[in-house]
């Protein structure tokens, strides 16, 4: 599906200004957790149908926060200090190579 750049920058623009009014209402009390896992699915779906993977990502993270703990005294900080962002991939680990011997032998056993 071909988007406008403009309608998908206006739209990006209305996730993260939702996103916010959300996080900052059930912060406070406005808004019940159920309340807030559907107002964040909603958003999941405007995301997704703009085909904008970095806020999916970001909705699933706080979805799955929100749907572990009781407590959200601290979520429109924490949304702010980035805590549900991407994180820089870890270096990969070194790879063990081995002998191609020792692969035949154990298919081998």
């Amino acid at each position: 599906m071909l988007i406008d750049k403009n309608v998908k920058s206006r739209a990006v623009a209305f996730v993260k200004s939702e996103l916010e009014r959300v996080l900052r209402d059930l912060e406070s009390g406005i808004i019940t957790r159920d309340q807030a896992v559907g107002s964040l699915n909603t958003l999941f779906n405007l995301s997704s149908g703009i085909e904008d993977p970095a806020h999916m990502q970001l909705i699933c993270r706080i979805t799955a926060y929100i749907r572990t703990t009781n407590f959200y005294g601290q979520l429109k900080k924490m949304y702010a200090n980035k805590f549900f962002h991407e994180f820089p991939a870890p270096a990969p680990e070194e790879v063990k190579e081995v002998p191609a011997i020792k692969v035949l032998e154990k298919i081998v056993r």
